[in-house]
């Protein structure tokens, strides 16, 4: 999350018209209150998987999270390398700003994301890089959106991000409430075909996790203009340079339309 800004100001994080949304306060007051309540009984930085945890996810499992079939089934098949889904050489890329605990970005996930998925990505046509960015917990509360962001990554060296957030997504609780905690985490990892839950705590609290999270919020603080919120979305063609194209849920038809443009 960004740090103080320059003179009084710092930033918030305010759910606005439908994502989450960058604002500004000054004096020392938070804007609108009511979004600045803090979290307990949230683990807190560090991920642990709890004790009894499988070893290796399975989506079939008797103990697998709701949604966790679904998802297995609209990912197969699909390539996956770190936090993209979909061919290398595919003609165009979305590249996806998205905060774990927002609703908004569950809402732009399953109304946007997945078609895009079963027409363009599985064709080959679309490659989807997903960038976990966290926005929401200096003003909710708690460590739920850095955790998600954490194990998201960890669960990208493994080549199941799309898996884990989407099962996450399925079961997303409510903003500030500390409900991405030890339990939940373990329970979506041991939901994923061939996820390694004990590993993936091992790398999200590891260099490698700490130094993409360094990456994207380094992005986000030199283009302060674009990224206002999540999901914010960007799309590339071929190995040209990242076009912003919105911030918030956009409509899939007008999105589909862009991409169609694109690809010609």
């Amino acid at each position: 999350m960004r740090g103080a800004l320059a003179g009084a100001f710092f930033v918030v994080v305010l759910a606005v018209g439908g994502y989450a949304v960058l604002g500004h306060a000054s004096n020392g007051q938070a804007a609108l209150s009511r979004f600045a309540v803090g979290a307990t009984g949230d683990d807190g930085p560090t991920i642990t998987i709890v004790s009894g945890t499988p070893k290796v996810g399975k989506s079939s499992g008797s103990s697998a999270l709701p949604g966790a079939r679904r998802v297995a089934k609209l990912f197969k098949g699909i390539h996956q390398k770190g936090l993209v889904l979909g061919r290398s050489k595919a003609r165009v890329t979305l590249i996806e700003y998205v905060d774990l605990q927002c609703p908004a970005c569950q809402e732009f996930e399953a109304k946007v994301v997945l078609p895009l998925v079963k027409k363009y990505v599985r064709r080959g046509k679309l490659e989807i890089k997903m960038q976990p960015w966290n926005i929401l917990d200096a003003n909710v509360g708690g460590h739920d959106s850095l955790r998600g962001q954490k194990a998201t990554i960890a669960a990208a060296r493994q080549n199941k991000a799309f898996n884990f957030a989407e099962v996450l997504y399925d079961n997303q609780g409510v903003e500030g409430t500390g409900w991405m905690n030890d339990a939940m985490i373990s329970k979506i990892a041991a939901s994923v075909d061939r996820l390694r839950p004990y590993t993936l705590a091992k790398d999200a609290n590891g260099g490698a996790t700490r130094r993409v999270v360094k990456s994207i919020d380094h992005w986000g603080k030199t283009h302060p203009r674009q990224m206002l919120g999540t999901p914010t979305i960007y799309l590339v063609r071929g190995h040209g340079r990242p076009k912003y194209y919105e911030t918030g849920v956009p409509k899939l038809g007008k999105l589909e339309a862009a991409i169609n443009a694109l690809l010609k």
